[in-house]
């Protein structure tokens, strides 16, 4: 089970047990001078469409909210995922509108926030434009239940037959109250530019995906993950449990050419997030005869069979997400570091921040000391998924994270799930390169192709590489397997030109190489295949 992954699905799942969502009643905000102010929500006709790309999962999940229409007074319309949502009210004829508003709900008990902003805009001459960008006022880190009442006010009014609203979505947005009002009568202003901005649109431009040969991806082509620190022999890796991954064996015991260049060092979720718990961490990673020193030994076996004599396998070693709100984390330093926040240190950054630079200096201590002489350290990676903005000092915690490891002169890497927040801004987050989890796998029945090059078009969009996920052996995993890869090479993403990360739980594509079953057999045969393919 992939851990972090599967906590993620199971904080979207939770929106399936939300019952009926009681809020204060709707009040209306503003004040229209008019007395020929009326009602204009209902001369017009309300559509919502997606503004990221459309994911029939994602759209399942919302389906159970969007039982009433967004104009209910009482009743809250769901919005999951996608990007974002345009909701655009068309009238028959040019109205004056003084007023819009729509009210949001925010719930972090059901995992519920208010979105970032809210944008209102204006349709006139064959042009969208900009009539307000309203922020959230209450914090998205607020733990009490709450509604917000976000609006557009105008005394004088905009003319226009067309009004939209637009919202990002980067899990759940909870929305009702859609409300227009102004005039049939009246004429109010024109949106023209250079009072109003043009809408720019939501078509991102393409940079084109993560290259092995792009200085960001610091040459990895090919990253396996390799998890560590628990389980027993599932998180205990030796010599001979890193040659299959080093060199592709074919089923008649013979080495064929060189697999995968990097291996990923990650945790399992289970490590306690305490001084001792990250302490035995690094020793189980630095432990002579297994993992680091196992990997050292192998690759110096496979440069013997491989004859690449002087080749160093490059390594990335994870960074912990030294989470707001884990107390009694242990003394560093002298000093004892509780995560939960003060009075002087609300976000409980301080704390976090000595965490960070206490993990960071006792790793990179521990491997410059073990002097490993066929491995190259070349990043550090950022082991937590998502970007929470609803998490205290969030945006604080990732600029520490990329500060400690410029100073280590190493790049932070990140592997966010599909539809992670922020996962596509992932440069402004201090991140030196991004592989996207398609997720496409973990859909089991539900597995939709749609989902796959929706992340190959992400991907390319954002300067992204792409992860490669095997989640089980089983003859329906994989079929979607095979899919899986004969859409990445469709798409264009199977080529040399892009670089992956390879996701495969703990050892399956190991337990596949060993394998005496023809099916097992054949994941580790066609990762082989996907990879060698694209190399030589």
């Amino acid at each position: 089970m992939k851990q972090v992954k599967f906590k993620s699905l199971t904080f979207v799942m939770i929106f399936g047990f939300v019952s009926a969502i009681v809020s204060s009643p709707h009040v209306h905000a503003g004040t229209i001078p008019f007395e020929t102010t009326q009602d204009l929500t209902s001369l017009g006709t309300v559509s919502t469409t997606v503004t990221g790309l459309p994911d029939a999962t994602f759209a399942m999940d919302e389906q159970k909210y969007q039982q009433q229409p967004l104009t209910s007074q009482t009743t809250w319309t769901g919005f999951c995922h996608q990007g974002g949502r345009d909701v655009t009210i068309q009238f028959p004829n040019q109205v004056d509108v003084q007023h819009v508003e729509i009210t949001m709900e925010q719930n972090a008990a059901e995992g519920i926030y208010y979105p970032n902003d809210v944008e209102f805009e204006a349709y006139s001459n064959g042009q969208w434009y900009s009539l307000e960008t309203q922020d959230t006022s209450i914090p998205q880190n607020d733990k009490t239940k709450t509604t917000q009442v976000f609006q557009f006010n105008d005394s004088v009014g905009i003319e226009t037959n067309e009004i939209r609203v637009y919202f990002p979505v980067n899990i759940f947005v909870f929305a009702r109250g859609l409300d227009i009002t102004g005039s049939t009568t009246e004429t109010g202003d024109t949106p023209t530019s250079p009072t109003f901005q043009i809408v720019g649109g939501n078509t991102p431009s393409t940079t084109g995906a993560l290259s092995p040969s792009s200085p960001n991806a610091y040459g990895i082509a090919n990253m396996l993950l390799v998890p560590t620190g628990s389980y027993g022999e599932l998180g205990t890796w030796s010599e001979s449990d890193f040659e299959p991954m080093l060199e592709y064996i074919n089923s008649a015991g013979q080495v064929v050419a060189p697999l995968f260049d990097t291996m990923l060092f990650s945790p399992y979720a289970n490590v306690p997030d305490t001084v001792v718990g990250w302490t035995a961490y690094l020793n189980d990673l630095f432990q002579s005869g297994q993992e680091l020193s196992a990997l050292d030994a192998a690759v110096g076996a496979t440069n013997e069979s491989l004859n690449r004599p002087g080749y160093k396998e490059k390594v990335v070693l994870s960074i912990p997400y030294f989470a707001y709100g884990d107390s009694n984390f242990g003394t560093v330093n002298g000093q004892a570091l509780t995560f939960t926040g003060t009075v002087t240190d609300p976000d409980a950054l301080n704390a976090r921040n000595a965490a960070l630079n206490w993990y960071i200096s006792t790793l990179l201590s521990r491997w410059k000391t073990a002097d490993y002489q066929n491995l190259k350290l070349v990043g550090l990676y950022w082991d937590h998924e998502q970007f929470d903005s609803s998490h205290p000092g969030e945006a604080q915690i990732f600029q520490s994270a990329w500060d400690v490891a410029s100073n280590n002169n190493l790049p932070l890497f990140w592997i966010p799930f599909y539809g992670a927040e922020e996962s596509t801004m992932w440069k402004s987050l201090g991140i030196s390169a991004a592989w996207l989890q398609p997720n496409y796998i973990e859909q089991g029945a539900n597995a939709n192709t749609t989902r796959i090059s929706n992340a190959v078009n992400t991907a390319t969009q954002n300067g992204m590489g792409i992860e490669v996920e095997l989640t089980a052996l089983d003859s329906d995993t994989e079929s979607l397997y095979q899919t899986f890869l004969n859409s990445l090479d469709y798409d264009g993403f199977g080529s040399k030109n892009v670089s992956h990360a390879f996701y495969d739980g703990s050892k399956l594509l190991l337990t596949a190489e060993q394998s005496g079953d023809p099916l097992e057999r054949q994941a580790y045969d066609e990762t082989a295949a996907f990879i060698l393919q694209n190399t030589q």
